[in-house]
């Protein structure tokens, strides 16, 4: 199965006007795949901003996501968002938590998926599991917190088909500024 290797998310009027787009990324690119989602952000991140353009401490781990076959994807959806999202919050140092629920492959190379799942960390969480399971220096607690996390994930992810990579963000340009025209 290929890896991906960058994300981009454009938030756009209409995915029809995404051909230019499009072409400029398969410029720069061996494949592209392009999805349209619905986005939930239940932890915006207020708390580690970089300024445009530079890298957002810590790092993001992405996670695409397939409904498993077990589930309806109402009750996938239940699952995820109104009992897991507290979970995760409530167990990791999670600074930003955004759901992005696939509506649509809008390229043909699009892989299966059915949701991305954007969370940012901080750096030191790369290294150690009490940072990052919101339990620095307490270890019953990190162990506590993971198996919560796991019993958590199994309900609604099946492990054999996750995709999960870390890695840094940057964000060059947001709705906000796009909105209003500038940043705070």
């Amino acid at each position: 199965k290929p890896r991906y290797h960058a994300m981009i998310s454009l938030w756009l009027e209409t995915a029809i006007s995404r051909p230019p787009i499009e072409a400029l990324l398969e410029s720069s690119a061996t494949r592209i795949a392009g999805y349209l989602v619905t986005e939930s952000c239940p932890l915006a991140n207020t708390s580690q901003l970089a300024p445009l353009g530079e890298r957002t401490p810590g790092f993001s781990q992405l996670a695409l996501l397939q409904k498993p076959p077990r589930l309806s994807y109402p009750d996938w959806i239940e699952t995820w968002h109104n009992s897991h999202t507290q979970i995760a919050l409530d167990t990791q140092s999670t600074f930003l938590y955004r759901q992005n629920v696939i509506a649509r492959a809008l390229t043909d190379a699009a892989p299966p998926c059915d949701a991305i799942v954007e969370e940012a960390f901080p750096e030191a969480a790369m290294s150690s599991w009490q940072v990052f399971y919101n339990a620095r220096g307490d270890e019953a607690r990190c162990h506590k917190h993971q198996q919560t996390m796991i019993d958590s994930c199994s309900r609604f992810i099946d492990f054999d088909k996750i995709d999960v990579c870390a890695t840094s963000e940057y964000v060059f340009r947001t709705f906000r500024d796009q909105v209003v025209g500038n940043r705070p």
